[in-house]
């Protein structure tokens, strides 16, 4: 199967309906009924469709949904990558070619319990945490930059309550800095 995928890779992604056309025509005209694609296909495909991605970084995405599909597993957490998935694809808007999902947190943040997150890398979700709690959005969200260090860091501050990170609760307050200083501490 893989290297189909690589065979594809070259090419321009079709549409849906016409791959199922040209599904048709590689079985000499026999009517040929297409799988449905899975819930990370279709969340990949709207992401895709909206973005205007290249095929390759559609092929990422599937990869990256198949990783964290294995990770949602591993951690018990399959079920609630799967409501996600089922809200995203209802919720999924598209304006300037950027996308967003409203009416998903509850959802994305029982999957965020589990240490996972779909579509947005650890400084985005700082970011939207930050912005809730009245302080801005001062990471850069470049995957490319959210490592390391500063992906600990962005990951300490997305698990933070607006209280926490304010300053108005204390306990977490410290155990926010205690998660900081461990990234700048403990990691290259």
């Amino acid at each position: 199967m893989r290297e189909q995928v690589r065979v594809r890779a070259a090419m321009p992604r079709p549409s849906r309906p016409l791959q199922a056309l040209l599904s048709a025509a590689v079985a000499g005209g026999a009517l040929v009924v297409a799988g449905c694609p899975s819930p990370d296909e279709r969340a990949c495909d709207a992401v895709c469709d909206c973005t205007g991605c290249s095929e390759a970084r559609y092929l990422e995405c599937l990869d990256e949904a198949e990783a964290t599909r294995k990770t949602a597993e591993a951690a018990s957490c399959a079920g609630a990558l799967d409501e996600l998935l089922v809200c995203l694809e209802e919720e999924l808007e598209c304006k300037d070619d950027t996308f967003s999902f409203d009416g998903c947190e509850d959802q994305e943040a029982r999957l965020n319990e589990c240490g996972i997150s779909v579509f947005r890398n650890a400084c985005e979700l700082a970011n939207d945490r930050l912005t809730e709690c009245g302080q801005g959005a001062p990471l850069g969200t470049d995957p490319a930059s959210c490592i390391g260090q500063i992906e600990c860091n962005a990951r300490c501050i997305a698990e933070t309550s607006c209280a926490g990170l304010n300053g108005l609760d204390p306990e977490e307050n410290v155990r926010f800095g205690e998660c900081t200083n461990l990234c700048f501490s403990q990691m290259p």
